[in-house]
């Protein structure tokens, strides 16, 4: 379970203090699939950024299974973030002079991992997303569809339990889109735990609940329904 308690982050604009996050409260349940929404400037992916412990908030706390994630050592908060959370952006940030199955295996050298497991690991994620011809390909001998799904396979490469995706079809054409989404579906019905950030109507109507929020606040939340 994760407990997003009173949340507030703060960025100071000249001599204003802008508040991205205003006292955000709420509660993602175990295995859920919860849509954020809203529109630009209103706080959706500082919120994701704060849940993913990349952005230390001003104020409040994100709780993970009891533990406050924000108390911990900065070495503690960076394992809690390799083994535990899957992070999918609208950029894909693959390594460009790494081979689809290296940019997967990444994550696997970096949490230290058995060496002769990283390899194996990589081409089975790959093999289940289709492009098991595509191993030794460079992202610029990939195209964009193919590019996102070494992207997600890189996210899956240490089994997380939770996936944090902001804005994850913003740069993809609708059926690419619809192919992501059924894929966030499948790893929800496999019991991963997803929290998915977008400013797209149908999108934000394919999660089992929908926040919306406006000038860093909820101001909505719907269980099964869109929220506008």
């Amino acid at each position: 379970m994760i407990q997003v308690e009173n949340l507030t982050r703060g960025f100071a604009h000249g001599r204003e203090m802008i508040r991205a996050l205003d006292g955000v409260t709420f509660v993602v349940e175990k295995g859920e699939y919860v849509t954020v929404t809203g529109p630009s400037g209103s706080g959706k992916s500082t919120l994701l950024m704060s849940m993913g412990g990349l952005l230390h908030p001003t104020s409040g706390r994100v709780v993970f299974d009891g533990v406050d994630i924000y108390r911990q050592s900065p070495k503690a908060l960076a394992l809690f973030r390799t083994k535990t959370i899957g992070f999918v952006f609208q950029q894909f940030h693959l390594v460009p002079y790494l081979t689809a199955w290296e940019n997967v295996a990444l994550p696997l050298m970096l949490n230290g991992n058995n060496r002769g497991k990283h390899k194996p690991i990589a081409v089975g994620l790959l093999e289940r997303l289709g492009l098991g011809s595509r191993l030794d390909h460079k992202p610029s001998e990939l195209s964009v569809g193919q590019q996102q799904r070494v992207a997600m396979a890189r996210t899956l490469a240490n089994n997380p339990s939770v996936i944090l995706a902001d804005e994850p079809t913003g740069s993809l054409d609708p059926g690419l889109a619809n192919d992501l989404v059924g894929l966030l579906k499948d790893l929800n019905s496999e019991g991963k735990t997803i929290v998915l950030v977008t400013h797209s109507r149908e999108l934000a109507a394919t999660g089992d609940r929908c926040l919306a929020l406006l000038d860093g606040k909820v101001v909505q939340s719907a269980e099964g329904a869109l929220v506008h």
